[in-house]
């Protein structure tokens, strides 16, 4: 089954943040939680970067035809990090260690304008949104600091063309279809068994009506 362009999406953003292979990266995954989980387990896996499908807005036909849809979506880029000195160099890091502030800095070169049409995505090219922090403060005596990037983009999504007002595949729109060479009729008497009661077969000569 082919995955859904949300999946694909959230695999490329996914896939260019992990083949950058940052040196101080341990976890490079979709976000499950694991923020609302054990604590201490969560911060061995950081400096963490997580990706989450935010959501969706109202979709738009592209002509007439409303076979192919644009749909502006968001996705969420967390970035965490840890250190054992205080807050702020959780922030802004130090010698040894690196902190959100250049792990924002960094995802941003790395996904800005991306549009991934090298791995055969069909959307714009991603956008930053607003940054948001979801925790800067003291955990089990460490300093904690994590981000939330928000990144827009827009995909098209196509209608399958079996759902083409019950159009199968092979008579899609822009499909030329075989020359018509006769019309069966069929007549039902009521009540309808399900049977046609007479069969009448008109063939058709061509170039006419």
């Amino acid at each position: 089954m082919k995955a859904s362009p949300i999946a694909r999406i959230e695999d490329a953003i996914m896939r260019r943040l992990g083949e950058a292979k940052l040196p101080y990266l341990r976890t490079v995954a979709t976000y499950g939680g694991e923020l609302d989980g054990e604590v201490a387990q969560t911060i061995r896996r950081f400096p963490a970067v997580w990706v989450a499908f935010q959501g969706e807005r109202e979709a738009e036909p592209v002509g007439t035809s409303r076979t192919v849809w644009h749909v502006p979506a968001t996705w969420v880029v967390l970035v965490a990090a840890h250190n054992l000195r205080n807050e702020a160099a959780t922030r802004r890091g130090d010698a040894m260690h690196v902190g959100t502030y250049q792990m924002l800095e960094d995802v941003r070169a790395l996904l800005l304008g991306q549009d991934f049409e090298a791995w055969g995505l069909e959307m714009d090219p991603l956008r930053p949104g607003r940054v948001r922090s979801l925790f800067n403060g003291k955990l089990q005596s460490q300093g904690v600091s994590i981000y939330a990037q928000e990144w827009h983009t827009r995909y098209a999504l196509h209608l399958p063309p079996t759902a083409l007002g019950g159009v199968a595949a092979e008579t899609a729109p822009g499909t030329v279809l075989p020359p018509l060479s006769g019309v069966g009729l069929r007549y039902h008497l009521q009540p309808d068994d399900g049977t046609p009661d007479a069969v009448d077969l008109v063939t058709l000569q061509q170039g006419r009506m």
